[in-house]
């Protein structure tokens, strides 16, 4: 299958989304933007107090109808599923054009089927032991008193786990090219490039676009390698999710293409690692300026034993909600994007074709009506009720909900049940961090510090 193209985009909102309020006027698409990028959880809350919970914002992608409203997004995420498709213009330099990410309508369903089974159930729980293993020697070395800046610690065991989990690479040298191509062509599509579309040209080999592409080709060479060296080995000498993809068959016994294939590679390690490595610096961040969240935890982990299982640890209630508190207070994608895809009418508004939708969860996961206190960190709200899939939506919604999105949530259980369980920590004194864009997703406005005191 080809991927699709993407249509025309609209440059102004349809005139069905009229009678929602705009929060343009002296906020141009270039202003908005720059806000947007600097602090989007300030940005849209101000939005919201002044139009209410769904206005028009204009950025330099295009205009929007942005939502917070539980009820407008239940009703989305309740939709035709060929009634809203995934505009693919801003994704796709960073993950691919054949990425499951901007594909729409059957070749989406069709994506997801061939991904699937890797990422659930007792495929996804093999890769325990990797993940704990990969935080203990994430944390090996360090100095008893010495500032940490942890976000470079949880990208390097995130990484780790991508490169073992997905590749089965343990070999040092295949590790270090691998590590260093990933972070060279994250670090090479900053949001500001992104929105940047008339500098999306190599001009000559030169600029920062054709860095990027010849940052993603050096990566896309390496990812083939990969996939030869695992089509080469005996199938039963891998459990990878690699091998897992190589092995897998669609309807008409076909396997997917390695086009396909390497740009689904790069979605699980450029999104995957840097979006869970984010979450877990977050949640530790959190923690240690948070006693009162901090201390039931280890106590409860303690309960568990001095080296808890993988299986208890993900299993372990409190620890989900801990998780689950720090992506509610720091959500990696701040809004999700839309586009419908004929004339419908949705929440009681008549929107037109084209028109662009963004579910804001940095609107109603901050929304007091239904997370009391929204500033204060406290996961035991996760254990006193369950939220609706259209308040709590740190993977999105739908039937675009993050395919990785169990697989996450058990690596971050894994990884911070394990780091609390072997190693303390202590807040160190610093400016307060606030939440950035960083390519497609966001990530902590500066370093995040902690002071290591020892061994548990």
């Amino acid at each position: 299958m080809t991927a699709p193209t993407s249509p025309t985009r609209p440059r102004s909102v349809p005139a069905g989304a009229a009678a929602i309020p705009d929060a343009g006027g002296w906020l141009s698409a270039p202003r908005a933007t720059a806000r947007f990028i600097r602090d989007p959880i300030a940005l849209l809350r101000s939005l919201a107090a002044r139009h209410g919970p769904t206005f028009r914002l204009a950025l330099l992608d295009g205009p929007s109808v942005v939502t917070g409203d539980p009820d407008f997004i239940r009703e989305m995420y309740a939709s035709d599923p060929g009634l809203l498709d995934a505009p693919n213009d801003i994704a796709a330099p960073l993950v691919g054009r054949r990425s499951v990410v901007v594909a729409n309508g059957a070749l989406h369903k069709h994506k997801r089927k061939m991904l699937a089974p890797p990422f659930h159930g007792a495929r996804m729980r093999a890769y325990g032991h990797t993940i704990a293993d990969a935080t203990l020697r994430a944390l090996d070395g360090l100095a008893v008193g010495d500032p940490v800046d942890v976000l470079a610690i949880t990208q390097r065991l995130s990484l780790e786990v991508i490169l073992r989990a997905v590749f089965g690479v343990s070999d040092a040298a295949r590790v270090a090219a691998l590590r260093a191509a990933i972070t060279r062509a994250v670090a090479g599509l900053p949001t500001w490039l992104l929105f940047a579309r008339p500098l999306h040209h190599t001009f000559g080999g030169a600029g920062p676009w054709a860095r990027y592409q010849a940052a993603v080709a050096a990566l896309e060479r390496l990812l083939r390698d990969e996939i030869a060296r695992a089509r080469a080995a005996p199938a039963e000498s891998r459990d990878d999710v690699l091998a897992l993809l190589l092995s897998a068959r669609d309807e008409a016994d076909q396997p997917m293409p390695d086009d396909e294939l390497v740009d689904e590679l790069r979605t699980l390690v450029i999104a995957g690692h840097e979006t869970t490595a984010t979450t877990l610096a977050w949640t530790l961040w959190e923690l240690h300026r948070n006693p009162p969240a901090l201390a039931p935890l280890v106590e409860a982990l303690g309960a568990l034993g001095d080296a808890p299982s993988p299986e208890a640890l993900a299993r372990a209630p409190l620890l989900a909600a801990t998780c689950d508190e720090a992506m509610r207070m720091h959500p990696i994608v701040p809004i999700f994007r839309r586009r419908v895809t004929r004339d419908a009418r949705i929440a009681g508004h008549d929107l037109r074709a084209g028109t662009l939708l963004s579910p804001a969860v940095a609107l109603t996961h901050y929304d007091p009506a239904i997370f009391a206190e929204p500033d204060a960190f406290r996961p035991a709200r996760f254990l006193e009720r369950r939220y609706a899939a259209s308040e709590f939506m740190p993977f999105g919604g739908g039937d675009r909900r993050c395919l990785g999105a169990a697989f996450a949530n058990y690596e971050l259980q894994v990884a911070l049940g394990t780091w609390l369980t072997r190693h303390r920590f202590e807040a160190e004194p610093g400016a307060p961090l606030r939440l950035v864009m960083n390519g497609i997703t966001a990530r902590p406005s500066d370093r995040v510090l902690l002071r290591y005191r020892g061994r548990a």
